[in-house]
């Protein structure tokens, strides 16, 4: 389901909602199988290429909040056309939210589907694949929109190459499914590679043990290991990272959250980064972040075609 278009799956569940009813982010989130995607839904609904015929502004909060609307007139255009359709408002607010609410969508839940595939792939991960100590590619993707810019920073040989990837992305960010997000950009970015990748995310550390590191090594088939900014899920004793009683990634420092891809175990993780980076967060990896970063800034200031 790698290529699933989140984005347009999302606008047709706004289409369904009904003129005179309403519905809430978790509503949506809940339409599409997890409750994690509410701040995804709103982000989503920021991007809306056409509101007329996507009615984002039947989208409200929970606590009744008519909330912003993307439109040049923002707020007050959401409420007229609001109350436009027969849904009271009162103070910015939905009077009796529930007699108006909408959540009856007719889906088949995506992101359900997308767990069920993690816990299968899960199941096929292994720790024991050789490679080339020397040779590492070290990958990161920022965005502007639904536009990302991927980097490669490659060193084999003694040598280091460069690669970039634009691509107009089909999923947002949701804890817990950023594969989905980014790994079309490192299928590009480490094709026809054969040493180890670095990787700005969590590997075995996830919800269900196919984090970004882990899902683009098992694709790929070539060891990776996922360096992350946060711990993800588990509590810390000693330094590790423990899940359900098993070590799952190791605490370097307050930002070098070490986890395991694909194809090396924890240890072997901790031990490859340690005798190339110290106890830091790999330079490599930053290096990819600066130049990801940068170019996304000169390709959003310079304009791109955004169809």
């Amino acid at each position: 389901m790698t290529g699933i278009n989140l984005f347009d799956y999302f606008y047709d569940l706004v289409k369904q909602i009904p003129k005179g009813r309403v519905s809430t982010y978790g509503d949506l989130a809940r339409a599409l199988g997890d409750i994690r995607a509410a701040r995804a839904c709103g982000y989503m609904l920021s991007l809306n290429p056409d509101p007329d015929l996507t009615p984002c502004y039947r989208v409200v909060y929970s606590d009744s909040r008519v909330g912003n609307y993307s439109h040049p007139l923002g707020r007050s255009e959401k409420i007229r056309r609001l109350t436009s359709d027969g849904i009271p408002i009162s103070n910015e607010k939905i009077t009796e939210l529930e007699k108006f609410r909408f959540n009856d969508f007719n889906t088949d839940y995506p992101l359900k589907r997308l767990q069920e595939e993690q816990i299968r792939l899960a199941r096929t991960v292994r720790n024991d694949l050789p490679f080339d100590h020397e040779s590492m590619c070290a990958v990161d993707v920022s965005y502007f929109e639904r536009f990302g810019v991927g980097v490669g920073v490659i060193v084999e040989n003694g040598t280091k190459k460069f690669r970039i990837s634009v691509q107009r992305t089909n999923f947002p960010y949701i804890p817990g499914y950023l594969s989905y997000r980014e790994f079309p950009f490192i299928k590009e970015l480490c094709k026809n590679f054969g040493g180890i990748a670095l990787i700005d995310g969590n590997g075995l550390l996830h919800y269900r043990k196919m984090g970004l590191a882990t899902y683009a090594g098992l694709h790929l088939n070539i060891p990776t290991i996922g360096v992350a900014k946060s711990v993800l899920t588990g509590r810390i004793e000693n330094d590790y990272v423990m899940v359900d009683g098993e070590k799952l990634a190791y605490v370097m420092g307050k930002h070098e959250i070490i986890s395991p891809g694909y194809g090396v175990t924890l240890e072997g993780s901790i031990r490859f980064i340690v005798k190339n980076f110290g106890k830091r967060y790999p330079s490599i990896l930053k290096e990819a972040h600066t130049i990801s970063k940068k170019a996304a800034q000169i390709i959003w200031k310079g304009g791109i075609n955004k169809s």
